[in-house]
């Protein structure tokens, strides 16, 4: 099975310039916990998250609307899979860098979908595959890959702590 096969392809992102108050409202609007940020060639150059407004926030200490997305993701790398690479490989590079949501670039490196751990578990198979059902995601492997993802990990600590 292919990404193209279970991505999202209608996405809203935002600028790095966009304040986390209209993306908030963005998240919102397309019932979604996380956008994509793109620079002017839609190239995804951040992902900024629910968490990551909430964060911004309360570590900065100003109103949502004075803060960019280029703030709250700013030196993060952005790993994105392609609408050819299969689940499978989708699924180690999350389980990998331990992230929850990949964009997907087209042949111009431009933002044409988002996958999430929502996608897969959406697309993983309840039982045993049985002859003539579309391809599916096993279970095994969605459940390592939510195991991994969803770990408790060591906390990160505020610069300025």
């Amino acid at each position: 099975m292919n990404v193209s096969e279970i991505m999202v392809s209608e996405v809203a992102s935002c600028s790095p310039r966009t304040s986390l108050q209209d993306i908030a409202m963005m998240m919102w609007d397309n019932d979604c916990g996380a956008i994509p940020v793109v620079d002017d060639n839609r190239w995804p150059v951040g992902i900024v998250t629910d968490r990551d407004i909430a964060m911004g926030a309360a570590l900065q200490r100003r109103p949502l609307w004075e803060i960019r997305a280029e703030e709250v993701t700013n030196g993060r790398t952005v790993f994105c899979c392609r609408p050819d690479d299969t689940t499978s490989d989708a699924l180690s590079l999350m389980e990998g860098h331990e992230v929850r949501r990949l964009p997907v670039i087209n042949e111009s490196d431009e933002l044409c979908g988002m996958v999430s751990m929502g996608d897969i578990v959406s697309f993983t198979r309840s039982g045993r595959a049985k002859k003539g059902e579309p391809e599916q995601i096993s279970a095994k492997e969605s459940l390592a890959f939510l195991k991994h993802v969803s770990a408790h990990h060591p906390p990160r600590h505020h610069p300025s702590a």
